[in-house]
């Protein structure tokens, strides 16, 4: 597996602060610099994920989800590569990842499901 430049930047939204901490580690071991955010209004708030080189966005959060904080950023002129994660999406979910060009991953993240994912998107941008 290629080592990724330490210059790549991957936001994650996560609500789930177990999850959160584990996406983080799991990724900084990777060589990626993480930003995590628990919740969507402080990504959408925050200027450093405008560096980012991917999105990692859980679906189901309580404020709003993961689709609908991937289109505000998407209007905000984010248009770096996004990845949709979630426990049994249900076909809404299926649906706005692919309206939003997002691959949809499932979770539990297994194999390094989501490493490789990141490392496909960041090489297309």
């Amino acid at each position: 597996m290629p080592s990724p430049k330490h210059s790549r930047l991957i936001a994650v939204i996560e609500d789930d602060r177990a999850v959160l901490d584990a996406l983080e580690f799991t990724l900084q071991t990777q060589g990626y610099a993480v930003c995590p955010f628990e919740r969507g209004r402080d990504a959408l708030r925050s200027r450093k994920i405008t560096g980012a080189d991917c999105l990692v966005i859980d679906y189901a959060m309580p404020e709003m989800d993961g689709i609908t904080l991937l289109r505000a950023l998407r209007r905000r002129g984010l248009k770096c590569p996004a990845i949709i994660i979630a426990s049994n999406p249900t076909l809404e979910c299926r649906r706005g990842a692919l309206a939003a060009n997002a691959p949809l991953i499932e979770k539990p993240l297994m194999d390094d499901v989501l490493g490789r994912r990141i490392r496909d998107e960041i090489s297309r941008k």
